[in-house]
């Protein structure tokens, strides 16, 4: 039975994918900043996963805590 038309190029496409989170899972964070307020950019740990696969990624993405702040983060405790 021969293949669909454009499996081999989806199959490469998923493989390029595959290459290009690894990578990202791998890097090494750098010292970033904000290209709007100049502070220091946090890095949120976020998970990736291709539908179907059974292998997931977790990449740090950066984001600015000064132009984006998370609310967890500004809540504190008065005692």
């Amino acid at each position: 039975m021969r293949d669909l038309p454009g499996t081999e190029r989806n199959g490469e496409l998923v493989e390029s994918l595959k290459l290009f989170l690894t990578a990202q899972s791998t890097a090494v964070a750098e010292t970033r900043y904000c290209s709007d307020c100049g502070s220091i950019l946090g890095y949120l740990p976020m998970q990736f996963w291709l539908e179907g696969g059974d292998k997931g990624w977790n990449i740090p993405l950066p984001y600015c805590p000064d132009c984006h702040p998370l609310p967890v983060t500004k809540e504190t405790f008065i005692a």
